[in-house]
């Protein structure tokens, strides 16, 4: 979770001013009795309010979410979930942790409009028999889905004129 924090905390430093406004607004959102922390109560009421009401996830999100292990999140820690949130960030779907850096998904559910993604964190993807919980069996990791869908995207064919990379390189 060091990496998708240093990833928030960039965002957030490099933000405009009205976003750090909004972030700052929910935070005090969610810190319902205004001691400028959210304990796991005050976590676990929003996410039920907003639908995330699976007890694993909530349970392994705050502890990897409270850097410090004091058992409330800060403004630092919680700008971890304001990213988690606003990314919409994916969970695993057999261990519910949230997925951080690389991580395989089902490329039939990721190509289906209708579908929400399969993802599995590559400790599950590993040991796992995906076909007893999951229909498909066509996984690649994010990097590479995220590769070859450029490659096939043709709205990213550099023109001649604009190509950075043949100017720097000449």
């Amino acid at each position: 979770m060091e990496e998708v924090h240093k990833v928030a905390r960039a965002y957030y430093d490099n933000g405009s001013p009205e976003v750090k406004s909004l972030a700052h607004g929910f935070f005090y959102s969610l810190d319902t009795d205004g001691d400028n922390r959210i304990s796991v109560a005050e976590f676990r009421e929003f996410l039920n309010r907003e639908g995330y009401s699976n007890p694993y996830v909530n349970h392994f999100l705050f502890n990897e979410l409270d850097r410090d292990r004091n058992g409330v999140l800060d403004f630092n820690e919680f700008l971890t979930l304001y990213y988690v949130i606003k990314t919409q960030n994916g969970f695993c779907r057999q261990c519910w942790r949230c997925l951080k850096g690389l991580y395989f998904t089902c490329v039939t559910c990721f190509d289906c409009p209708a579908a929400t993604t399969f993802d599995l964190c590559p400790d599950c993807y590993n040991i796992s028999n995906r076909r007893t919980y999951h229909p498909h069996m066509n996984f690649v990791d994010s990097g590479l889905l995220l590769r070859a869908r450029r490659r096939t995207s043709s709205a990213h064919a550099p023109s001649p004129s604009s190509s950075y990379a043949v100017q720097v390189y000449r």
